[in-house]
């Protein structure tokens, strides 16, 4: 058989090259954990969701000792709608005893099948958070803190930590907490799974107070598609190799970490800052409007290019009939809708209104 020419005998090269790798980028796959989205994001209930609370020591509560009562609440979340919540309440009295009392919720139980199937490569977790427990850790030797840990029902509940315990206090508004770096080999494929969230509260004295801490958005994020291992620097959707590998979850877990807490007003124009986050390792297109709830507008929409890694502070026109409305919140739904390569996500948060 006649051998090619040298020139031609490049391009037949490489374009098998090309076809060799193709299949790489194609087969990459993400898959969310829960893998209900009402299991993560709690609309419209708590979706299977179950709780419990305990208590250190023998005592009675609530009567010589403090209780955690969990509850669903339907709005207000950190996109607007329902979350989850542990609210402390003290015991007071001479018979009153101090400890830590703890408030547990569980996710309903799921099969972990790695990322659409496939092996993990890179395995991330966020959950957003609120907590009011500034009375309690008023109180000399109290303390409040939280931790998230993911229950290996198929292992007799051996318990995986993916966030360590920490203080609950300094999140008034909804704060997005985030670990990209949990190790894929930590996980088993065809293992059943919870995520746990436990609030702790400490009393050293027994003293009537109250706090509570608050829960949504709740996802593990695992992915084939990154081009790392998961461990350490370099892991998840960033600007270094895999950086072109983008999933909507991904692009949306960025973005709630990405977003302000706040907002400012000044009469009829809504001020709000807008970023694109360095790891989405793509530029940005972000449409921003605000929201009295759920489909219901209060500004017009404003939409600003953004370079990765760049922010902006964009101005919103109240709309005249919203205006009343708008004068007399605390906080106002903002949405940002993102093009981010080939990648769209929309996320909405809650943010408390400046009036400056």
């Amino acid at each position: 058989m006649p051998s090619l020419p040298p020139r031609l005998a490049t391009v037949v090269a490489a374009l098998a090259s090309l076809a060799l790798a193709l299949p790489q980028s194609a087969g990459a796959a993400t898959s969310s954990y829960p893998p209900t989205a009402a299991a993560r994001g709690f609309s419209g209930s708590a979706a299977g969701w179950t709780s419990s609370s305990s208590n250190e020591g023998a005592c009675l509560a609530p009567l010589l000792c403090a209780s955690v009562e969990n509850s669903y609440q339907g709005a207000d979340g950190a996109d607007g709608g329902g979350f989850i919540r542990s609210a402390y309440t003290g015991a007071v009295g001479a018979t009153a005893v101090g400890g830590t009392t703890s408030g547990i919720w569980e996710s309903p139980r799921f099969a972990y099948r790695g990322a659409g199937g496939k092996e993990a490569k890179a395995i991330s977790f966020a959950i957003d958070r609120r907590a009011s427990v500034d009375q309690l850790l008023a109180v000399a030797g109290n303390s409040a803190e939280y931790t998230v840990r993911l229950i290996d029902l198929s292992e007799g509940g051996e318990a995986l930590t993916l966030l360590p315990p920490a203080t609950l206090a300094g999140a008034h508004s909804w704060t997005t907490v985030s670990r990209d770096s949990v190790d894929p080999a930590s996980l088993t494929a065809g293992h059943d799974y919870r995520i746990q969230v436990t609030s702790s509260y400490t009393t050293g004295t027994s003293v009537l107070v109250s706090g509570s801490a608050d829960y949504d958005n709740v996802v593990l994020t695992a992915s084939d598609g990154t081009g790392g291992s998961g461990k350490g620097k370099g892991k998840g959707t960033g600007s270094g190799a895999g950086a072109g590998v983008l999933s909507q979850q991904r692009l949306e877990d960025l973005l709630r970490q990405a977003t302000p807490g706040t907002a400012m007003l000044r009469g009829k124009r809504l001020f709000v800052r807008v970023k694109c986050p360095r790891k989405v390792g793509h530029a940005c297109r972000t449409t921003a409007q605000g929201l009295l709830r759920k489909h219901r507008p209060a500004t017009g929409k404003s939409t600003v290019p953004l370079r990765s890694g760049k922010s902006r502070l964009i101005v919103l026109r109240v709309k005249p009939k919203a205006r009343r409305k708008v004068a007399k919140r605390k906080r106002l739904l903002v949405q940002e809708k993102v093009r981010a390569g080939k990648v769209t996500a929309i996320v909405t948060k809650s943010r408390r209104l400046i009036r400056r």
